[in-house]
């Protein structure tokens, strides 16, 4: 799945279980009950369960589990096991492919919630992989959506996600046509000779490296799901063309992409695929070559640049809060062992939890008993021509109060690759 220049454009109950992080209030109110527990108050018609899959992810490496953001994620499952990235109406039947606007359930979505719930200890209330086996091709590739034909980015993070729940992706079940998600990994591989040799490419490059395809093709061939650690080393592998084409094992091809990615950061320690700071690029080209370990500088001065600019960092092109981006900034940090409360003086994790959308809530004060009313009483007759005078009936105020506010989520416990579409999504 790409977050950049590609696009297609056990269900728990109970509060939020929180570890050693600091706790946030949410503060975005929904007026939609589909939507509480998701992150990101931006549209999420083509993003959501992407971004709440790594959202949560990150919560995970922090320690924290959060129940409001993993029920979300379950609800969102179709009856068939997959995942569309929203659904805002949950009555409704899950959307059907469609091969013009590249909508529907699709591999990317329903990979990352398998990883992301796995992580966090959820099992949904459908088997998911079958409906990823329905998305392989007979080149062992998966396709973004039924039809689409098999790419680089939705096959790693099938792998991915098959490695994270340990279906080993090169056995005979995982198997189309003689091919694995790691043989159509490697078929992507620009080998010696090419214009960009140890580097990954897409149906779009021309034979070119791809810097988007590399990145996410490593984290597949290197078999790591999130959340990992790594001790990156200072070695930077090239593949050896002194003799022509070679055949490195998966991994090692891995190693060689992360080392041409790294020939690809740019000023103080970004990457890009325009003119700008691409920061969740940055950060995802980060987790490639932390799950080789290799590019110790590479790593180090990219994840210096990151906290330099942690404020535009988790911030989407629309200077809002980014889920998606927090998500992969907070995994990058964690993997290199720094803090994900405090990266470049933010805590990611709160910044990612005030993002999740609740629901107001009306609150109204106990019911008041009423004294009893007292009884008229008539003071004897005097001789006078005045009129006998009485005492008013006394009684007590009732009290109703109400006010809506929103449900603090703490109180109790505390594309997109899509196949030649190009939209930008975080």
């Amino acid at each position: 799945m790409r977050f950049h220049h590609y696009a297609g454009a056990l269900v728990l109950a109970g509060a939020a279980v929180l570890g050693p992080a600091t706790t946030a209030s949410a503060t975005v109110v929904t007026h939609n009950s589909a939507d509480a527990g998701l992150f990101g108050a931006s549209d999420p018609t083509y993003d959501g369960a992407f971004r709440q899959s790594l959202g949560i992810l990150a919560e995970v490496a922090a320690g924290v589990h959060d129940t409001a953001a993993t029920r979300w994620l379950v609800k969102q499952q179709c009856p068939d096991g997959g995942w569309a990235p929203y659904r805002s109406d949950l009555s409704k039947p899950c959307p059907a492919t469609n091969l013009s606007t590249f909508t529907g359930e699709d591999s990317n979505s329903t990979a990352l919630a398998i990883e992301a719930l796995h992580a966090a200890g959820v099992t949904p209330a459908h088997d998911p992989l079958p409906f990823l086996h329905s998305l392989q091709g007979s080149d062992g590739g998966f396709s973004y959506i039924a039809g689409s034909g098999s790419d680089p980015n939705s096959t790693a993070v099938v792998v991915q996600a098959l490695d994270a729940v340990g279906a080993d992706p090169t056995s005979s079940t995982w198997t189309s046509g003689g091919h694995t998600g790691i043989d159509a990994l490697m078929s992507s591989w620009l080998n010696c000779g090419s214009a960009d040799p140890g580097a990954f490419s897409s149906p779009y490059s021309s034979g070119h490296g791809d810097l988007v395809a590399a990145v996410q093709a490593v984290w597949g061939v290197e078999g790591k799901a999130f959340p990992f650690t790594a001790s990156p080393v200072a070695t930077q592998p090239a593949p050896d063309c002194s003799g022509g084409p070679i055949t490195p094992t998966a991994a090692d091809a891995g190693r060689y992409a992360a080392t041409w990615i790294a020939s690809k950061v740019q000023g103080g320690g970004y990457l890009t695929t325009g003119s700008s700071p691409d920061y969740s690029l940055t950060a995802q080209g980060v987790l490639a070559m932390e799950s080789t370990d290799t590019s110790k500088s590479a790593v180090d001065t990219m994840l210096g640049y990151l906290a330099t600019n942690a404020g535009q960092a988790v911030l989407d092109p629309h200077g809002t809060l980014s889920p998606g981006s927090i998500g992969y900034l907070a995994l990058a940090a964690h993997a290199d062992g720094l803090s994900v409360t405090s990266f470049g003086g933010k805590n990611l994790v709160a910044l990612l939890q005030s993002t999740r959308r609740t629901l107001p809530v009306t609150v109204t004060a106990p019911h008041t008993t009423k004294r009893p009313v007292a009884k008229p009483v008539t003071r004897p007759a005097v001789a006078s021509r005045k009129s006998v005078a009485t005492l008013p009936a006394t009684g007590a105020q009732h009290l109703d109060v109400q006010a809506g506010v929103a449900v603090d989520a703490f109180v109790v416990g505390g594309l997109l690759l899509a196949i030649g579409r190009r939209r930008r999504r975080a």
